[in-house]
């Protein structure tokens, strides 16, 4: 059986985004999770429905709504699961935000951890070095697909 993998919030970015490093790493990823090739080689891609929220205030942050827009319905068309965020995420997040309260992560990358946990996924991939502080997931990096 093949691995379930997180796609965080920072591959689409990245990969829409400026001139960067992980531009390409993350472009590729994208275009792999849409024509199936991803899948076929390492496993499942899937997101969470707080990738959509990030994104959406991130770009609305700084007045480019349009481009939140855009890019929230090329993710939703890739058609990859949408795992939702629930009770039982609920009580996960609080006890991993507890858990790791002097570790300085965000509490959007709380929300991801959480959901993994509870959907039992152990792979994320990310450009989100924060992820590494969290021990019950692995943070794989884009660049090493």
């Amino acid at each position: 059986m093949k691995d379930v993998y997180i796609a965080d919030t920072s591959i689409f970015m990245y990969a829409r985004g400026k001139d960067h490093h992980y531009k390409k790493p993350c472009a590729d990823l994208v275009l792999a999770f849409g024509d199936g090739s991803f899948e076929q080689k390492y496993g499942q891609p899937v997101v969470d429905s707080e990738i959509f929220q990030e994104i959406l205030y991130r770009y609305s942050l700084i007045g480019q709504q349009d481009t939140a827009v855009s890019l929230l319905k090329d993710i939703y068309a890739l058609g990859l699961e949408i795992l939702a965020i629930g009770k039982k995420e609920i009580e996960k997040m609080i006890e991993l935000a507890a858990e790791y309260k002097n570790e300085n992560i965000t509490p959007r990358d709380i929300v991801h951890a959480a959901v993994m946990i509870t959907n039992d996924i152990k792979k994320i991939i990310s450009a989100d070095k924060d992820f590494d502080r969290i021990e019950e997931i692995q943070r794989i990096d884009p660049a090493d697909f």
